[in-house]
């Protein structure tokens, strides 16, 4: 019978011998990631183009949010923009769905721990400020404001708007931040405190007065005080 040469076989372990004698170094975190799937692509495409749309729109406007000033923030060429949304308004749209959802979910998590401060008020109503003066309100600010003008834009957020402030209220009522009031004006007080501190957060741009801050949070809640001592005191409360 002849003879057999014995030689070295692959092996998976590091620094170990190859057929060819070398030593295979790799470690598995080398091994390159599964590839991702079409729906995985799409929706990151969808993330990048959503995100650069509102950094747009908060930075240079809406009108000067075009389609060439969103893919280039994006690193994303028209041709892939327009094979996830037909138009330049489909993005907006998707865009304020997205902004509507972030803030509502900001807002569910601050209003989920309320019980937990001991002045649930001064939380809420900072949250509420500091939120008026991010990018992405000053984006949805931009579109409101362009959705005044254009009867198309104002059908396809409008629904979307309604929806999410029916959710805020609601969300607003279950963390029972408001019951020291009547029951007709929680929503009122709701809506007066958030144009109260959007109208701040746009004056602010070309009037800024930081040092008034303070005094502001402090009227309010005073006023707030007050108004629910009034209500506790009536025969009626």
């Amino acid at each position: 019978m002849g003879q057999f040469k014995r030689v070295s076989t692959v092996t998976c372990g590091p620094g170990r011998p190859t057929r060819s004698g070398r030593r295979d170094d790799r470690t598995v975190s080398e091994v390159p990631p599964p590839r991702r799937t079409q729906e995985q692509r799409r929706a990151a495409t969808v993330a990048k183009l959503v995100d650069a749309t509102i950094a747009a729109i908060g930075e240079v406007g809406y009108q000067r949010a075009t389609v060439q000033e969103i893919c280039g923030r994006a690193g994303l060429s028209a041709g892939a923009m327009f094979r996830q949304f037909d138009t330049r308004l489909d993005l907006i749209v998707r865009t304020a769905d997205e902004v509507f959802g972030r803030q509502l979910a900001g807002f569910r998590a601050v209003m989920d721990h309320l019980s937990a401060q001991e002045n649930a008020i001064d939380v809420a109503l900072r949250f509420l400020r500091q939120a008026q003066q991010s990018n992405p309100t000053h984006a949805l600010r931009e579109i409101y404001l362009a959705a005044r003008s254009d009867a198309e834009l104002r059908e396809r957020i409008s629904p979307i708007a309604d929806n999410y402030y029916r959710e805020i209220v609601a969300e607003l009522n279950r963390a029972r931040l408001l019951d020291d009031f009547p029951a007709e004006v929680r929503e009122p007080l709701f809506f007066m405190m958030l144009h109260m501190f959007s109208g701040e957060a746009v004056v602010r741009g070309v009037y800024s007065r930081p040092d008034l801050d303070a005094a502001i949070l402090t009227l309010v809640e005073d006023m707030l005080a007050a108004y629910a001592a009034r209500v506790a005191a009536s025969p009626e409360g």
